[in-house]
Order: structure tokens, then sequence, then C-alpha cells
């Protein structure tokens, strides 16, 4: 699992994630996540796009990310999901928190690759 930071400007920090979410790595990319993110007082754009699989351990790791944000002033938002990403918040009913998701995903779009889906990764 890789965790990339790029702060664009000075008001948003944009983050890739790469490879596996699950128990054996949740840990460790909630760590790498916080200390990448440090007070999180401002935006925080995650790019799940790379994201090869993820469970019920990933998913506790993005929303104990998106709590320590919102402690903080901060926010959190996926600007963009692999397909498993999207699969999952689509059976959690997260994909339809305009909170968490910059734009609530059409799975079915985003399988036939029409417009209104999120920006997805062939993975």
């Amino acid at each position: 699992m890789d965790v990339i930071s790029t702060r664009r400007d000075q008001l948003l920090h944009a983050i890739t994630v790469r490879g596996e979410i699950d128990l054996a790595t949740a840990g460790d990319l909630l760590l790498r996540l916080l200390m990448l993110v440090g007070p999180a007082t401002g935006p925080i754009a995650l790019d799940l796009s790379q994201v090869t699989f993820i469970d019920c351990a990933g998913l506790r790791t993005l929303i104990a990310l998106y709590q320590h944000a919102h402690t903080a002033g901060g926010s959190v938002h996926v600007a963009a999901a692999s397909l498993p990403v999207a699969r999952l918040f689509e059976l959690v009913r997260l994909h339809a928190d305009p909170d968490f998701v910059l734009a609530p995903p059409d799975l079915a779009a985003a399988l036939d690759g029409r417009p209104g889906a999120w920006p997805m990764a062939a993975v």
C-alpha cells in the first residue's frame, strides 16, 4: 500500500492511496494519513482510484480520518474511487453522503462508462 500526499495550494491537501486497504494495512494507513494531514483544518481530497481492494477495516480507517478532520474543523472528500471502493460505498450507503463524497456515483453508469459516475480506474 502506498500513500502519496500532494499539496495543490495552501488550502487543499490531495492524497492518493494505492493498493489494498484491509485488516493487515488499515492501521498503518490511518497512522500515515493522520501524520500527513496534521491538524486537518482545511479540505482533504482523497483519490482512491488506485485502491484494488477495500474491506470494513479500510472503511473504518476512512471514517476515522473523516472524524479526525471534522473535529479539527477540516473536511475529507473522496474525489475519485476505484470500482471496489465504489461498490463498498454503495453497499453501506456512503455513496450518497455529500459531506464525504464529491459526487455520488452511479455504479451502473460507471460500469457502462456513461457520464455521471465517479472517475474510476479499471481495477
